[in-house]
């Protein structure tokens, strides 16, 4: 007698729409993610879903090993592809949550390898001639608060574009932080020049950009809402481009902000509580950017004067070798005579 043999059956191709935007309010509503964390995972299953060309239920492990390595050849850095593979993990997994594959294809596939980059920091030479830069229009009186401000408390362009008027405190020289990267809120410190750059762009310019809205957003944008992460990001950059010849980001100010703590004599500790840091080992990084802290603790070094001066000899050769206050040596038998 003939026996059935039972053949899986293959997925039901769903369209990439309605898989992302299932996805999202999965994120959103089971993960508690941030709208920037979802809608970056959003762009990478779009730009996977143009390099497959097919459902992304239907995906296989060697189809994501291919598209790993397509990205490492194409120049991606190691850190870029390890980021979408975590958000192919995730969204596997929670397609698997909804009974839409049965296999998990990211199971077991090696993470990139990354490597530790250091971060680029802004001088104080530089963020003086961004500013300078200048003039007197509204815009440059808003844009050198957004300068100062991101310099001077190591905001992310996500948490200054949500700063709201009742945030800050000019008097007592602080600014609130609610809801930032991670869910965290914080109350952070303003430096002098911030708080009258934005005394002045609160008494001179403000309300021509908030117009007749009723925003209380600090920085509210030309229509009266308030202004994008995007929007900060751009307005930084092209300051950068035109005063610098270079591309800056706010990101580049932040790490600037650290960087000139640490300089300052601050504590790592100090630091970390400042610049959030979930984990110790992300404030590290910083210290191995700062030469002045490098040397300040190479200098407690006891051969570190060697470098310092040109003309100095290495002590051993400066001071006779010492000798043992008792004889080390085992007496020599005698030859006998053969």
């Amino acid at each position: 007698m003939a026996t059935l043999e039972l053949v899986p059956l293959s997925p039901v191709p769903i369209p990439i729409a309605d898989l992302t935007a299932r996805f999202a309010d999965y994120m959103r509503a089971e993960r508690g993610a941030r709208d920037n964390t979802i809608d970056h995972y959003s762009r990478d299953l779009r730009k996977f879903a143009d390099w497959f060309q097919c459902p992304l239920n239907t995906a296989a492990r060697s189809d994501l090993q291919t598209y790993l390595s397509s990205l490492i050849a194409g120049g991606k850095s190691g850190r870029t592809a390890a980021r979408k593979l975590c958000c192919l993990r995730t969204f596997y997994r929670f397609l698997m949550d909804e009974g839409e594959i049965e296999n998990d294809p990211t199971l077991n596939i090696p993470g990139p390898r990354t490597w530790k980059k250091l971060p680029r920091s802004v001088t104080q030479a530089d963020l003086e001639k961004m500013v300078a830069s200048l003039g007197t229009s509204p815009l440059d009186i808003r844009d050198k608060a957004i300068l100062l401000t991101l310099f001077g408390s190591g905001l992310r362009e996500s948490e200054l574009a949500a700063l709201k008027l009742p945030d800050i405190d000019l008097a007592a020289g602080i600014l609130k932080v609610w809801d930032g990267k991670g869910g965290k809120d914080a109350m952070l410190p303003m430096s002098a020049l911030s708080i009258e750059a934005i005394k002045q762009y609160l008494e001179q310019v403000r309300s021509g950009f908030a117009g007749r809205s009723k925003s209380t957003h600090l920085f509210p944008g030309r229509r009266g809402g308030p202004l994008t992460r995007q929007q900060v990001f751009h307005r930084v950059r092209d300051i950068a481009r035109a005063a610098l010849g270079e591309r800056v980001s706010p990101m580049n100010l932040r790490h600037a902000y650290a960087t000139a703590l640490i300089d300052g004599g601050a504590d790592i500790r100090d630091v970390q509580v400042l610049m959030r840091h979930t984990d110790i080992q992300t404030t590290e990084i910083y210290i191995h950017t700062d030469v002045n802290y490098l040397r300040k603790f190479h200098g407690k070094h006891p051969r570190a004067r060697l470098v310092a001066d040109a003309s100095a000899v290495p002590d051993v050769l400066q001071r006779a070798k010492p000798q043992p206050a008792h004889d080390t040596g085992l007496p020599r038998r005698s030859r006998r005579a053969g």
